[in-house]
């Protein structure tokens, strides 16, 4: 008898339980004809688990998460999560636009922190799924009312999650508003190319299209001064491993406890087609390298994870277990920094693209 002609991509959907309000969570798992396969929810648009093959063909799950709907609703980490309205920390949560101020909500002591309390990465998503022969696509809708957070304006927030048969998977970000607001939107997966449960990522390489970076005080926020990465601790221009920093004395990595600076990717890289960062783990030999459009990027090492949260089969997740790379905006004002702005008008709808590509070293 032939052998039936397996259909690939697929998308496919499943339960994931009951959240604290009554509301039904589901996950979508995203697979392509190469081994890699991609869970996510539309609960915050959260990347559950992301499975990819290895140079001996072995497969692994390489993000940090948990196995229940209950977890994610008090994950202090905001792993696998979208980031908004406004990726960061904002001083004393006081946003200032057109010389009107309001006044957000204090989620990390003095400081707005990732959007917020009930952020887009506790919201529960409106989903559709798309499938062609080359990709499927997961599309999360969201509004955000005026006021939400103390944030002004009502936005239209959608996010598309297309994976392909080349081993890409592609996160384009939507954004109307009908008020001048501020957004600035990132995917928050924390990677471990090992396998989510295999320890510290000290011996990953990593590799980033900076040549410089905005330095922090003791209070975790960018001083405006912009240093060049050549010489210190914060150079990734070539590939270096993890490790050989992660626990210096540098005074930045010191007040991080890791990495967790704003690098400025070079112009090259802004155009989306020249990679931003890239990262391999060579006992794996896997290789992950993002495309983005944004002007900056975060690399964060897991700093705070502290092992007070099981993650999936029964993970303690400790301190350095993953990293996040973290493409965004950054505002001038915050930076001294030439760069685009995360002002939204109703003029100008907001896009933006990161790619992730997923390939094994020999």
């Amino acid at each position: 008898m032939p052998t039936k002609k397996v259909s690939c991509p697929t998308i496919t959907q499943s339960d994931f339980g009951t959240l604290q309000n009554g509301e039904s969570a589901q996950l979508y798992t995203l697979e392509n004809c190469h081994g890699v396969n991609i869970k996510i929810s539309n609960y915050g648009g959260i990347i559950v688990a992301l499975e990819t093959l290895d140079k001996h063909s072995n497969s692994a799950d390489i993000v940090l998460g948990y196995e229940n709907i209950e977890s994610y609703e008090n994950d202090p980490y905001y792993l696998g999560a979208i980031i908004g309205r406004y990726a960061g920390r904002i001083d004393h949560g006081l946003l200032t636009i057109n010389e009107n101020t309001y006044q957000l909500e204090l989620n990390n002591n003095d400081n707005q922190l990732h959007g917020g309390f009930q952020a887009l990465n506790k919201q529960l998503w409106q989903a559709t799924c798309t499938s062609s022969t080359e990709y499927v696509s997961l599309i999360l809708h969201h509004t955000s009312p005026d006021g939400a957070n103390g944030f002004p304006g009502n936005v239209d927030f959608k996010v598309i999650y297309s994976l392909s048969n080349n081993n890409e998977l592609t996160i384009e970000y939507f954004a109307s508003t009908d008020k001048t607001t501020a957004i600035n939107l990132t995917q928050h997966s924390y990677f471990n190319l090992a396998g989510h449960n295999s320890g510290d990522i000290y011996q990953h390489q990593i590799q980033l299209n900076a040549e410089h970076f905005l330095p922090m005080n003791e209070r975790i926020y960018p001083t405006g001064e912009i240093r060049t990465v050549k010489n210190s601790a914060h150079d990734f221009k070539q590939l270096k491993l993890l490790g050989s920093d992660i626990k210096s004395n540098d005074e930045q990595v010191v007040i991080a406890k890791g990495y967790d600076n704003y690098w400025l990717t070079n112009d090259n890289a802004i155009t989306g087609e020249v990679y931003t960062a890239r990262a391999i783990e060579p006992n794996s030999g896997r290789q992950l390298t993002m495309y983005s459009d944004n002007p900056c990027l975060i690399l964060y090492t897991a700093n705070y994870i502290d092992g007070s949260q099981t993650g999936k089969q029964g993970t303690v997740y400790q301190q350095h277990s993953a990293f996040c790379f973290e493409p965004q905006r950054l505002a001038n004002n915050l930076t001294g920094a030439d760069i685009k702005n995360t002002i939204l008008n109703p003029e100008q709808p907001f896009y933006s693209k990161t790619r992730f590509i997923f390939e094994t070293l020999a």
